[in-house]
C-alpha cells in the first residue's frame, strides 16, 4: 500500500533511472506523480468489429479505433535498421493485419490464441502502432485500451503506456487517501468525460484550502518577526518641493505606505495603478521621508533608461536629499550618509552593503520571484506594476502581500483608443499615421508615433520568419515614405518626415542621442524594440504601432499602450498582427479593457497563478 508522502522510489515499477527522470520535473512523492494530470483523453471505449473497423478506415484515418480480435498469426523481421512486427487477427467477421515498428518488447506480449484489445489508427486495410491490452474479464481493468484513455505531457523519456501502469499501480494501492482517492481514480481513468469536471474542481477547492493554510502560516511568520519602527507615528512627507498636487488616490497610497513605516514589522506592499497614474510619486515621498530621518532607500528600476528617468525627475522633486544613480559600469561604494539610491539589477547585488530601510521595485512584474527575495531580510519592500503579474494578485488575496490602487489618473489622462488591424489593412493603417503627423505639421503642431517591433533583425529561425523586425521596418518605411512624397509632388508638398531606430545593439551614447531627439521633437516616428516599454515619457507621443502584437503578454501590450497620450491629449494604439492572430480572444479582450487591474485579472484566468509558494 501506498501513502500519499511516500517516495516515488517504493512504487513498483520506479527505479533509480525513473526516479532521477521524474526528480528533473519536481516529481518526488507519490502525491506529486499524482498531480501530475493528463492533458486529454482518448475514447477508445466503443469496441468494434473488424469489418466494421475496416469501413470505418475508408472514411476516418485520424481517430483511434479499438478492435477486440485473437492473435492468429505473428512474425518480426527487420528491414535495414527497421525492426517491423507483423501480426494477423481475426473475430467472427473477418480479418486483419496489424503493423508495428522498431517495438521489440511486443514479442515478449503477444501470444498466439490469445483476446486482445488492439486501438490504433487504420491506413491501407492495417492497423498500424497499435495499443495492445489483454482482455481481462474482470471489469474497469483495462487501463490503455475498452475505456477514455489518459494522454500525459510529456514526461522525460517516459511512455504513454508506462504512466498509466504506474497510475494505475498506485490508484489501486493508496492506503487511508479517502476521498482523495476517488478524486484521483478519476482523473487518471474516469469513466465519463462530465466525471473529470467534478473532480478536477474537488480538487481545486483542496489545493485553495492548502494554499490557504500555507499563506496563514506565512503571514503569522512575518507578523512574529518585529523590527525597529522605521518614523514615529507623528512623521508626514514634506510635499512643498512638488510642482503638482497630489490626487486623493495618491494621498490615499501615500498614506497606506507611511501607516506601514509607522509599525514594527515590515511591510510588503503592492501599489497597482495604471501607466501614468502616479506610482513613482507616491513611493518617492515616503522614500525621501525616510532619507532624511536618516535611513537609506532603494529604487530598483528594470532598465538604464528608466532609472536614468527616476534620477532625474527625483533630483528635481527633492533637491535637498542625496540621490546616488548606481550604473553598472561604474564602482560602487555606499555612502557614509543616507542616501536614495536608484539602478537597475547590479543595485541588488549591493543590497547587503547598503543594509536600506526600503526597497522599491519599479515594474514588478520584469524582476524574478528570486530577485524580489533577495531583500526578505527585515526590510520594507514596495512592489509598484500597472498590470501585477498573475502570481502576485494572487498573493494579495491569500498571503501577506497588502494592496495599494490607484483608481484616478492625473490631468483627466485617458488611455490610448486601442484597435486590432488586419494584414489587409495595415498600409492604409500606416498611410493614416504618415497624413496624421504631417497635418499635425502643416498646423504648426508636433505629434509623434512609435513602432515597436519583437526582434532587431529578421529571424533565420522558420518558425518566426514573419515577426517584424526593427531594421526590416525602417527600410520599408523609409521606401514607403519615398514613394508617398514622390507622387504628391505635384500637389501641395506635405512636409518630410524623420525616422530613426532605437535598439539594444545601440551605443549608450546613441541610444542617449536618440530619446533627447525624441524629447527635442526633431523625431516623427521612431522605430524601436520594446525597450521602450517602461521608462521612456514622451510628452508628445501620440500613436503607438504594435507589430506582431500576438507575441507580447497582456502587461506588456498596455506598458507599451501607456507611451502615448501622456499629457491627456487623444492617442491611439494600433495592433499589427498575424491573419489567425486577428481572431486572438486575448487580443479582442486588450482592444476593449483599458484598466491595467482588469488586464491582470484575464492574465490570472488565463495564465493560473503559477506557484505561490515557490519559483515558478
Amino acid at each position: 500500500m501506498y501513502q500519499l508522502t511516500d517516495s516515488v522510489l517504493t512504487v513498483k515499477g520506479i527505479g533509480t533511472s525513473v526516479h532521477q527522470a521524474l526528480a528533473e520535473y519536481d516529481i518526488t512523492s507519490v502525491l506529486d506523480f499524482l498531480l501530475f494530470l493528463p492533458l486529454r483523453y482518448e475514447d477508445r471505449r466503443r469496441v468494434h468489429a473488424i469489418a466494421t473497423a475496416l469501413e470505418l478506415g475508408q472514411t476516418n484515418t485520424t481517430d483511434f479505433l479499438t478492435i477486440k480480435a485473437q492473435l492468429t498469426a505473428w512474425r518480426e523481421y527487420r528491414k535495414g535498421r527497421l525492426l517491423i512486427g507483423r501480426a494477423t487477427i481475426t473475430d467472427e467477421t473477418g480479418s486483419m493485419s496489424c503493423l508495428w515498428f522498431n517495438n521489440k518488447f511486443l514479442k515478449n506480449k503477444l501470444v498466439k490464441g490469445q483476446h486482445y484489445f488492439f486501438s490504433g489508427k487504420i491506413k491501407g486495410n492495417q492497423l498500424i502502432q497499435a495499443t495492445v491490452e489483454k482482455v481481462d474479464e474482470a471489469e474497469g481493468t483495462h487501463i490503455h485500451t475498452g475505456r477514455l484513455v489518459p494522454i500525459y505531457p510529456k514526461l522525460g523519456e517516459l511512455k504513454q503506456g508506462q504512466l498509466r501502469r504506474l497510475m494505475a499501480e498506485i490508484i489501486g494501492k493508496l492506503h487511508q487517501a479517502g476521498e482523495l482517492a476517488d478524486i484521483f481514480h478519476t482523473l487518471h481513468f474516469p469513466d465519463q468525460a462530465e466525471d473529470v469536471v467534478i473532480a478536477r474542481e474537488r480538487l481545486a477547492l483542496e489545493e485553495l484550502i492548502f494554499q490557504s493554510a500555507k499563506a496563514n502560516e506565512y503571514k503569522k511568520i512575518h507578523l512574529e518577526h518585529k523590527i525597529q519602527p522605521s518614523l514615529s507615528a507623528n512623521t508626514q512627507p514634506d510635499m512643498s518641493t512638488l510642482p503638482f498636487t497630489l490626487t486623493a488616490a495618491q494621498m490615499q497610497a501615500v498614506q497606506e505606505i507611511m501607516t506601514d513605516l509607522h509599525k514594527d514589522v515590515a511591510m510588503n506592499r503592492l501599489l497597482v495603478g495604471d501607466v501614468g497614474s502616479g506610482k513613482t510619486i507616491v513611493a518617492a515621498l515616503p522614500a525621501a521621508t525616510l532619507v532624511r530621518h536618516g535611513h537609506a532607500v532603494c529604487l530598483l528600476a528594470p532598465t538604464k533608461i528608466l532609472a536614468k528617468q527616476h534620477f532625474d525627475k527625483l533630483q528635481q522633486f527633492f533637491p535637498q536629499i542625496p540621490i546616488k544613480l548606481v550604473q553598472a559600469q561604474e564602482t560602487f561604494q555606499p555612502d557614509q550618509t543616507a542616501t536614495l539610491y536608484i539602478g537597475t539589477h547590479k543595485l541588488i547585488n549591493k543590497l547587503a552593503e547598503i543594509k536600506p530601510t526600503l526597497i522599491i521595485y519599479d515594474e514588478q512584474q520584469r524582476f524574478g520571484v528570486i530577485h524580489r527575495q533577495v531583500s526578505e531580510s527585515g526590510a520594507h519592500v514596495l512592489n509598484m506594476t500597472a498590470t501585477p503579474i498573475p502570481r502576485s494578485l494572487m498573493l494579495s488575496i491569500f498571503s501577506h502581500l497588502e494592496l495599494s490602487y490607484l483608481d484616478q489618473m492625473p490631468n483627466q489622462r485617458q488611455i490610448a483608443t486601442t484597435w486590432l488591424i488586419p494584414p489587409s489593412k495595415q498600409e492604409k493603417a500606416v498611410e493614416w499615421l504618415i497624413t496624421e503627423i504631417q497635418t499635425a505639421k502643416k498646423n504648426h503642431q508636433h505629434k509623434q508615433a512609435l513602432i515597436v517591433c519583437p526582434f532587431i533583425n529578421p529571424s533565420s529561425y522558420q518558425a518566426m520568419e514573419n515577426v517584424a523586425a526593427v531594421r526590416e521596418t525602417e527600410l520599408w518605411l523609409k521606401q514607403y515614405l519615398q514613394k508617398l512624397e514622390h507622387s504628391s509632388k505635384s500637389k501641395n508638398a506635405a512636409p518630410p518626415l524623420t525616422t530613426a531606430v532605437l535598439h539594444s545593439q545601440l551605443s549608450k551614447k546613441l541610444q542617449d542621442q536618440v530619446i533627447e531627439s525624441m524629447y527635442d521633437q526633431k523625431i516623427d516616428i521612431l522605430i524601436s524594440t520594446p525597450m521602450v516599454e517602461v521608462g521612456v515619457d514622451l510628452p508628445n507621443a501620440d500613436i503607438m504601432v504594435i507589430q506582431s502584437a500576438e507575441r507580447f503578454g497582456l502587461s506588456s501590450l498596455h506598458q507599451l499602450r501607456g507611451r502615448v497620450g501622456r499629457q491627456g491629449q487623444a492617442s491611439h494604439c494600433l495592433l499589427f498582427s498575424s491573419p489567425a492572430a486577428t481572431t486572438s480572444q486575448r487580443l479582442q479582450h486588450f482592444t476593449k479593457e483599458k484598466d491595467g487591474l482588469k488586464l491582470a485579472q484575464i492574465d490570472l484566468e488565463q495564465r493560473g497563478a503559477g506557484n505561490l509558494l515557490g519559483y515558478e
